[in-house]
C-alpha cells in the first residue's frame, strides 16, 4: 500500500510541475518565449531526427562521464585505503580531496582543455567529471571502512589477522553501504563534470555540452529544455543504475546506506 501511494504522490507531484510550467508559459513568459509549452517540448521528443542526434551526442557524453567516473572513483577508493592502512597519511589525504572539492570546476576546466588539447579532445571531460566524484567518494569510502564493528576487528586480531585481512574480512564489507551511497550521488555529478567540460571546449561538436550550446545560441527555447530533460534523464538513470546494483550487492539495506540501529 505505501508503495501504491508513493507512485501516486510521485504522479500528482509530475501533473503539478507540468500544470505549472504550462501556465507560466502562457501568462508570464508568453511574449519573450523564453518557457515553451509543454507541447512544443513534447514534438522534440516524437521527432525521429531528433532522437538520432541526441543519441551520437548522448554518447559522446557519456562515455566520458563514465570514464571519468570510473577513474574518480578508483582513486578515491585507493586514497581511502591508503589512509586507513597508514594513518599518517590522512591529512595529505583530507588536503587532497579538499583542494579537488574546492577548486571551482569552471576556473580549472578552460586550463585543462588547454592541456588536453587536440590530441585528446574529450580528455577535459574525463578529468573534470573525475574530479567531480572524487571528494564525494572518499568521504563515503572512509565513513564506511571505520564503520566496521569493533568487534569484528578484535576478533581477526585474535586469530593472528594482518590488517589487510581486517581490510578484506570485516572493513571492506562494512564499507559498502556507504560507499554505494557515495557512488550512487557520484554518477550524476560525473555526467555534470563531463557537460561542463564540453561547454568549455572538450569534446568535439558531437556531444550534448555542444548541442547544448547551439540552442542557446539560436535562442531555440523548445530544443534547450528539450536538451535539457533529456539530461536530467541521463542523470536519473545513472543514480538508479548504481541504486539497483547498490540492492544487488549489500541485500541487507534498503537504500544503500549504513543501516540503522545497534551494530
Amino acid at each position: 500500500m505505501t508503495g501504491v501511494n508513493g507512485r501516486l504522490g510521485g504522479l500528482v507531484g509530475v501533473v503539478v510541475i507540468v500544470a505549472v510550467w504550462w501556465l507560466a508559459s502562457l501568462v508570464l513568459f508568453q511574449g519573450s518565449g523564453a518557457i515553451p509549452t509543454p507541447p512544443s517540448v513534447l514534438a522534440e521528443f516524437l521527432d525521429p531526427r531528433r532522437w538520432t542526434t541526441t543519441l551520437g551526442n548522448a554518447g559522446s557524453t557519456v562515455s566520458s562521464a563514465a570514464r571519468g567516473y570510473l577513474w574518480g572513483n578508483l582513486a578515491a577508493i585507493a586514497l581511502s585505503v591508503l589512509v586507513l592502512l597508514a594513518p599518517r597519511l590522512e591529512r595529505l589525504a583530507n588536503q587532497i580531496a579538499i583542494v579537488t572539492y574546492c577548486i571551482p570546476l569552471v576556473a580549472i576546466g578552460p586550463v585543462i582543455v588547454i592541456v588536453a588539447g587536440r590530441e585528446d579532445p574529450d580528455g577535459a571531460s574525463v578529468v573534470l567529471a573525475g574530479m567531480s566524484v572524487f571528494f564525494t567518494t572518499v568521504v563515503g569510502c572512509l565513513v564506511g571502512l571505520r564503520a566496521a564493528p569493533r568487534t569484528s576487528i578484535d576478533l581477526v586480531r585474535a586469530y593472528g589477522g594482518s590488517a589487510w585481512t581486517v581490510l578484506r574480512k570485516v572493513r571492506v564489507v562494512a564499507a559498502l553501504p556507504s560507499l554505494f551511497a557515495a557512488l550512487k550521488i557520484a554518477a550524476p555529478a560525473a555526467f555534470l563534470g563531463a557537460i561542463l567540460a564540453e561547454y568549455l571546449g572538450s569534446g568535439g561538436d558531437g556531444t550534448l555540452g555542444r548541442a547544448l550550446i547551439a540552442a542557446q545560441t539560436q535562442a531555440d527555447a523548445p530544443l534547450l529544455w528539450y536538451l535539457a530533460l533529456v539530461s536530467g534523464a541521463i542523470s536519473g538513470l545513472g543514480y538508479l543504475a548504481v541504486g539497483l546494483l547498490a540492492r544487488a550487492v549489500t541485500p541487507w539495506t534498503t537504500d544503500g546506506a549504513i543501516p540503522a540501529g545497534p551494530r
